[in-house]
């Protein structure tokens, strides 16, 4: 019996340190893997960056999460997912977008949510194709509460093939 209590004493001590060191994050943008192109040709070099919440004028805010990457020689890239540990904004309002630069220091708009329409953040990958011809053009992401955006990417969730 004393061997059962000590058991029992010593799984509630390690379930309760493991929720104390657990990190709850919630997820603020969606993985992304996507082509740039111009005028249907491959763009090599261009920094793709994902941000999670941009100011009134589109530059990100001061302490908004962010990964960067670069596109490879056949103008591919896969930046994201972003995770925040505190809450920046109601859940469903999703202000999030992708920023492009041919020289890291020049950046143009990818694809801005539109931080004034509710919606969620997808948990599954997204897919992005984006043609540095055109200006800008308004896309949806569908799902269960449509994310709608502006920009010369257009993005759309990858369904999963089903076996």
């Amino acid at each position: 019996m004393r061997s059962l209590s000590l058991l029992l004493t010593g799984a509630a001590a390690a379930m309760l340190a493991g929720c104390i060191h657990v990190k709850h994050t919630d997820p603020v943008a969606p993985q992304i893997s996507g082509t740039v192109t111009r005028a249907g040709l491959p763009v090599p070099g261009v920094h793709v960056q994902l941000v999670e919440a941009f100011d009134d004028a589109g530059a990100p805010l001061p302490d908004a999460e962010k990964d960067e990457v670069v596109t490879d020689g056949q103008g591919h890239f896969t930046v994201g997912p972003l995770y925040r540990k505190a809450k920046r904004v109601d859940l469903h309002t999703v202000p999030w977008g992708l920023r492009l630069s041919a020289d890291d220091k020049t950046w143009h708009a990818g694809w801005l949510s539109d931080p004034a329409m509710l919606g969620v953040v997808p948990k599954a990958p997204v897919s992005a194709m984006c043609d540095l011809a055109v200006d800008s053009k308004t896309s949806a992401i569908a799902g269960d509460l449509q994310v709608m955006g502006k920009g010369p990417c257009i993005l759309q969730l990858i369904e999963k093939t089903k076996k």
